[in-house]
């Protein structure tokens, strides 16, 4: 359903999966996690659905109503898939990805390790992948630029462990 309303996302929902799943690989974590951060890297904008195609297409900046209404996504996100059974890692992780660590994300306004942990992994792979992708409103920055704005949002957006060790497994390709 994602997909036919907007290629973007599938693509995007893709491309977040395979990094999120090969961070955590290489950051060893467990099987169980490695599965949620592969369901909750495809479902994380599933919520998009409910957002109306003019502003999930519109070419330019959005206004800070639709701005609004895009970030509601998040919430739509959790409430089709809070109810499938056993996924209550991949429900945190898609409910938290756009949470940041200095508290000034959305949709909860958690801070620091409030946010769970595989929503702060999700959300730099979520960051990269977006950056490094053409949008409607934007061209794609290369990698390089991309691991700068990691780095310039690290203690920021992101938690600094993760976005370190980002980094450190960027470097290893």
């Amino acid at each position: 359903a994602v997909d036919r309303k907007d290629h973007y996302t599938r693509v995007h929902s893709d491309r977040v999966t395979a990094i999120a799943v090969r961070f955590a690989t290489w950051l060893g974590r467990s099987d169980t996690e490695l599965e949620a951060l592969y369901i909750a890297g495809q479902l994380h904008d599933v919520g998009k659905i409910a957002v109306p195609d003019s502003i999930l297409r519109r070419p330019g900046r959005l206004t800070p109503e639709e701005r609004e209404h895009l970030r509601q996504h998040v919430v739509f996100s959790e409430l089709m898939i809070k109810d499938v059974p056993q996924l209550d890692l991949v429900v945190s992780a898609v409910g938290a990805h756009h949470e940041r660590w200095d508290g000034s994300g959305y949709p909860r306004g958690l801070k620091g390790d409030a946010i769970p942990e595989l929503g702060r992994l999700l959300s730099i792979a979520d960051a990269v992948a977006a950056m490094t992708q053409d949008r409607p409103y934007t061209k794609a920055r290369t990698l390089e630029e991309a691991l700068a704005e990691v780095v310039a949002g690290r203690g920021r957006q992101f938690d600094p462990a993760l976005a370190d060790a980002f980094l450190r497994f960027a470097e290893t390709g």
